[in-house]
C-alpha cells in the first residue's frame, strides 16, 4: 500500500482558509529538521489556486472589501500586507484604472492623499489585491521549501466527488481522473453552494428575460459579459432585480454601476431582502449616546443563561436601535461585546445551541459595509432608479407583458414588483445539508456516516483537532456550529478568524505529535529559583504585574511555599502559573493543598495557545499533584478567559465591573449614574485635589501615605487577614517595578484622605487596593478619585478601568462601582476547585469538621480549612 500513498496531506479546495492552513503548515515544516520529503497535494476544481471566490478571478477585479483594511486583517498580517502594498502600489493601481470604470476612478481620486502617503489602514481596498498577495506569499514559501527538498507541493485541477478509507489512507476520487491517496485529507471546499431560484440552472435565458443563479460561475467577468450582451440585444430599457442584500448583492449593484455601457441601459434596480435594508455604513455618534443595551444588561445578574435568552435580548436591543434609526455600524461594537461576554455564562450544550441557531441570525441584523456601496444605492435612489423591498423571493411568473417577480412581504402577503423584470440575479445565501441538491461529495460522506452535519445545517461536526473523521480535517465555513477553543463558531469568513483557525489546525497536520512538552517546577523559596523566575517573567512575559515575584512574595511563610509551573512547548515558555503550596497541618502524614495568590491569576498563556496545549498543561500539572501528595487545588482566575479548559470545576464567583473608557471625557461623564455626578460636584465644592504618582516619580513617602489610609480602611471594615499586606511588601513590589503601578492620592487641605493603587496591564488600569479616611466621607473623596482616574485614563489612551466586584454579588460596594459604568458588560471572576485525592480529602473533612452538610458550608473550599486554626 505504501506506493499508493504518494501524499502526506491533501487539501481539497484552495480558498483562503485552505491557503492560510497550508501556509502555517509550511512555516512549521521550515523549523523541523529535514527527514523525508513531506508530499502535499492541493486540489481545486476551478482554474485559480490560493484565492477562492472573493479574492480571485471568479470575483470582480475592481470589487472593494466590505470592511476597512484594519478591520479586515489582524496583526502581524496587516503590517506585512501593507508593506507588500507599498512595494506593488503602482502596478496595482494601474491595473485598477485599466479594468475599472467610473466608480474605480472615483475611488482612486477620492483616496489620492492616503494612497500617495501609504495610509492604507482605513481604506476599503480592491480585494483582488489581497488575492495577489496571498498567491505570492504562499508561492515564496513553497519555492523555498521545495528547493531545500523538505516539501513537495502538487497542484491538481479536478472536481472531487468522493472519499473512501483504504488501508489507513484516504482515497480521493475525481469526476474525470484517477484517484489519489493521502494520509490526511483537509476538507476546505468553502460554503455550501447557492440556493438556485426558479430554474435548476446557473444561467437561464429566454425571450426578454435573463436569470443568473450564480454570478460567480464560471466567473463574474463572464456574468458581466452575459448581462452586457443581453442589455444591448434588448429593445427597451431593462429592469434588474437583485435577490439578497449580502456582500454578493452589494457587489453586483456596484459592478453594474461601474460599467457605464451597461448602466445606461438599465431603467431601474430592485433589491429584495428579508429586512429591506442595505448594510449600514456610518456611525451616528449622537444617536449612539442615546442607545442603551437594556435587555442585554438585564442578563448580567443572572448566573446561568440559555442561548435563547441572550439571542432574544440582542433582538430586543436591536429593535430599540431601529426605533431611533440607529444602524448596525453604530451598534455592532457594543452589542457584540455585550452578548459575547454573556456567552461565557453558557454551558457547552447551550453554547453549541447559540452557534447553531442564533449567531448567524444576529449577524444578518448587524451587517455593515463601506460607504462606497451605500453611495451607489443612495445616488440611484435620488435618481429614482433604486427600490429596496423587504420580503422573500417566491416566484418568477411569465406572462404576455413580460416576466413578473413575486415575493412575500413582511406581513406574509403575496406581492409582485410593479414593473416587468428583465434580469434577476440570485445573491441569496447557500443551501443547507437538508437540501436535496447538496454537493455529491458531501452527500456521499454523510450517507457513509463518515461525517455528520451539526444542528446549524450548514456546518460539519468536528472534534478538538478539527476532525470530522479520523485524519479527515475540516477548515473554513463548514466549521459553523462547532465549539472551537472553547468559543462558539457560527461564521468563518472573517480573515482574523480564518487565520486563527488555520494556525490551530496546522498544529495537527505536521505530524501526530507536533509538540515537545516539558513541565518545569520553579521553587521560589531559594535564591536560584527566584532569580530564574524573575528572569522568565521579565524576558518572556513582559513583566506582567500579577505574576511578579514581588507581588507573590507576601504569601511565603513557614507553612507556605511558593512555586511556579513553567510549561514549555518545543522549548519555549508557553504557560506560567505561580501557586502557593500549603502544608496541611492537621494531617499526620505530609500532605498539601495548593492555592493561587490573591488577585487575578491562574495560568498565564502565550497568545494564540490552543486547546490541546492547555489540556496537556493541566494533565501534567495534575500528574505532579498526584506524585507530590497534593489533596486539592483552588485557583483564582483572571478575567481573560483563562478558566476555559480547566481540568477541575469552575465556579462563577463574582461579577466584576470591567469599565470601557470612551474617546472623550464628556461622553464618559454623560454615561455615569446621576448620583456619581452629584457626588463629584459636592467633592469639587470641598476643594479636593488629586495627584497621580507614577513610574519613576513614585517615592517611599507616597507608598507610606497610601499604606496608612489602606490599613485604616482594612481595620474599619474588618477585612480578612489575607488582605493585610505589610508596608515592606508594597515597597518591595512597587519600587522594584515602578512602571507597573500608579499611586493616586486625594487631598483635603493638604491632608491625604483617599487613595488607590492602580496596576497597569497592557492598556488597562486595574484598581488593586485603596481606602478612604472615615472622617472625610462627607467630602465624597472616593467618587472624586474614581472620576478623576477615569479622566486621567482617557487622556493616557487607556482602554478599560477594571474595578472588580463587591464582597458578594449586587452588594453596595458593587453598586457603587457599577454606577461609574452602568452600561458596561461585567466580566465574571471565576474560581476553580479540584479534588485530586478524594479519599484523603473526605478523611480530612471528617477529621476537622465532622459530618459535613454542604448546604450549610456553602461554597467554601477546601472544607477541611473551615477551621481557622488549620
Amino acid at each position: 500500500m505504501e506506493n499508493k500513498i504518494p501524499f502526506n496531506l491533501a487539501f481539497i479546495g484552495s480558498g483562503i482558509s485552505s491557503t492560510f492552513t497550508l501556509y502555517h503548515t509550511l512555516k512549521k515544516l521550515e523549523k523541523k529538521e529535514h527527514g523525508d520529503t513531506i508530499r502535499i497535494a492541493v486540489v481545486e476544481k476551478f482554474e485559480t489556486f490560493h484565492s477562492g471566490i472573493p479574492y480571485g478571478e471568479r470575483s470582480g477585479s475592481t470589487t472593494l472589501l466590505i470592511t476597512s483594511l484594519k478591520n479586515f486583517l489582524p496583526e502581524p498580517e496587516l503590517s506585512e500586507f501593507i508593506e507588500w502594498l507599498n512595494k506593488n502600489k503602482q502596478q496595482l493601481l494601474n491595473e485598477l484604472k485599466e479594468q475599472g470604470g467610473p466608480l474605480s476612478l472615483e475611488w482612486i481620486q477620492k483616496h489620492h492623499h492616503e494612497l500617495e502617503n501609504n495610509q492604507w489602514e482605513d481604506l476599503f481596498i480592491p480585494r483582488r489585491f489581497f488575492g495577489y498577495y496571498m498567491d505570492e506569499k504562499i508561492g515564496t514559501v513553497v519555492q523555498a521549501l521545495e528547493k531545500q527538498k523538505g516539501v513537495s507541493v502538487s497542484y491538481i485541477r479536478g472536481k472531487v466527488i468522493d472519499l473512501a478509507q483504504n488501508e489507513g489512507a484516504w482515497e480521493i476520487h475525481f469526476k474525470e481522473q484517477s484517484p489519489i491517496f493521502a494520509e490526511k485529507a483537509i476538507l476546505a471546499i468553502g460554503s455550501l453552494p447557492s440556493n438556485y431560484l426558479w430554474k435548476r440552472k446557473k444561467r437561464f435565458k429566454k425571450d426578454n428575460f435573463l436569470l443568473i443563479n450564480d454570478p460567480y460561475k464560471p466567473r463574474l467577468s463572464k456574468t458581466i459579459e452575459s448581462i452586457r450582451d443581453f442589455a444591448f440585444q434588448s429593445k427597451e430599457a431593462i429592469n434588474v432585480s437583485i435577490i439578497g442584500a449580502n456582500a454578493s448583492g452589494l457587489e453586483m449593484l456596484y459592478q453594474l454601476n461601474d460599467h457605464p455601457d451597461i448602466k445606461e441601459r438599465i431603467n431601474h434596480f430592485y433589491m429584495i431582502s428579508t429586512q429591506g435594508l442595505l448594510p449600514d455604513s456610518k456611525i451616528d455618534h449622537t444617536k449612539l449616546k442615546q442607545f442603551k443595551t437594556v435587555h442585554l444588561d438585564g442578563l448580567n445578574e443572572k448566573e446561568y443563561l440559555k442561548a435563547s435568552e441572550i439571542a432574544e435580548a440582542v433582538y430586543q436591543d436591536l429593535d430599540l436601535a431601529d426605533n431611533i434609526q440607529l444602524g448596525a455600524s453604530s451598534t455592532v461594537g457594543i452589542v457584540s461585546q455585550k452578548f459575547g461576554a454573556l456567552l461565557e455564562k453558557l454551558d457547552r450544550d447551550e453554547l453549541e445551541r447559540f452557534a447553531c441557531h442564533y449567531g448567524n441570525q444576529i449577524g444578518r441584523r448587524q451587517r455593515c459595509a463601506g460607504e462606497h456601496y451605500a453611495n451607489v444605492a443612495r445616488i440611484l435612489k435620488m435618481k429614482k432608479q433604486f427600490t429596496h423591498i423587504a420580503g422573500r423571493f417566491s416566484d418568477i411568473i411569465p406572462n404576455p407583458s413580460g416576466y413578473e417577480l413575486a415575493y412575500t412581504d413582511k406581513d406574509n402577503l403575496h406581492q409582485t414588483v410593479g414593473e416587468p423584470i428583465h434580469i434577476v440575479i440570485n445573491c441569496i445565501s447557500g443551501i443547507t445539508f437538508s437540501h436535496p441538491n447538496i454537493p455529491k461529495l458531501i452527500a456521499s460522506l454523510i450517507s457513509k456516516n463518515m461525517i455528520q452535519a451539526n444542528e446549524s445545517e450548514i456546518g460539519i461536526r468536528v472534534n478538538n483537532e478539527f476532525e470530522a473523521a479520523e485524519n479527515l480535517h475540516v477548515i473554513g465555513p463548514l466549521l459553523a456550529g462547532n465549539i472551537i477553543g472553547g468559543k462558539a463558531v457560527w461564521h468563518v469568513e472573517h480573515c482574523g478568524r480564518i487565520i486563527a483557525f488555520s494556525k490551530m489546525l496546522s498544529d495537527f497536520l505536521v505530524d501526530d505529535s507536533p509538540y515537545d512538552f516539558d513541565l518545569d517546577i520553579i521553587e521560589l523559596d531559594q535564591q536560584e529559583g527566584i532569580d530564574s523566575y524573575k528572569h522568565l517573567i521579565k524576558t518572556e512575559w513582559n513583566n506582567n504585574p500579577y505574576y511578579l515575584y514581588e507581588y507573590l512574595s507576601h504569601h511565603k511563610s513557614d507553612n507556605n511555599k511558593i512555586i511556579a509551573f513553567n510549561f514549555k512547548v518545543n522549548g519555549a515558555s508557553t504557560i506560567v502559573m505561580p501557586m502557593i503550596l500549603r502544608e496541611i497541618e492537621v494531617s499526620k502524614e505530609p500532605f498539601y493543598d495548593i492555592i493561587s495568590p490573591y488577585g487575578y491569576n491562574g495560568p498565564l498563556y502565550e497568545e494564540g495557545v490552543n486547546e490541546q496545549i492547555i489540556k496537556k498543561f493541566w494533565e501534567l500539572v495534575d500528574e505532579w499533584y498526584t506524585k507530590n501528595n497534593v489533596i486539592s487545588e483552588f485557583v483564582r482566575f483572571h478575567l481573560n478567559g483563562n478558566h476555559q479548559n480547566y481540568s477541575g470545576e469552575t465556579v462563577s464567583t463574582l461579577n466584576n465591573v470591567f469599565g470601557p473608557l470612551m474617546n472623550n471625557f464628556e461622553e464618559q461623564w454623560d454615561s455615569f449614574v446621576s448620583k456619581v455626578r452629584n457626588n463629584y460636584r459636592k467633592a469639587e465644592k470641598e476643594d479636593l485635589t488629586i495627584k497621580f504618582h507614577e513610574g519613576t516619580a513614585i517615592e517611599d513617602h507616597h507608598i507610606a501615605t497610601f499604606y496608612n489610609i489602606y490599613v485604616s480602611t482594612m481595620k474599619r471594615n474588618g477585612a480578612s487577614k489575607m488582605l493585610y499586606f505589610s508596608l515592606e511588601h508594597f515597597e518591595n513590589m512597587i519600587l522594584k517595578n515602578k512602571e507597573n503601578f500608579t499611586i493616586v492620592l486625594v487631598y483635603k487641605d493638604d491632608v491625604a484622605i483617599s487613595t488607590e493603587l492602580i496596576i497597569h496591564l497592557n492598556d488597562c488600569m486595574y484598581a488593586y487596593l485603596g481606602g478612604t479616611l472615615s472622617d472625610y466621607f462627607n467630602c465624597r473623596p472616593n467618587d472624586y478619585l474614581r472620576v478623576e482616574v477615569i479622566r486621567w485614563g482617557i487622556e493616557k489612551g487607556k482602554s478599560h478601568y477594571i474595578l472588580g466586584g463587591g464582597i458578594t454579588n449586587g452588594d453596595g460596594l458593587y453598586k457603587f462601582k457599577k454606577s461609574l459604568f452602568p452600561n458596561s458588560t461585567d466580566r465574571i471572576f471565576y474560581t476553580g476547585r479540584k479534588i485530586i485525592n478524594k479519599t484523603k480529602y473526605d478523611e480530612l473533612c471528617e477529621l476537622v469538621c465532622g459530618p459535613v452538610n454542604e448546604k450549610e458550608t456553602g461554597s467554601f473550599f477546601p472544607l477541611y480549612r473551615m477551621n481557622p486554626s488549620s
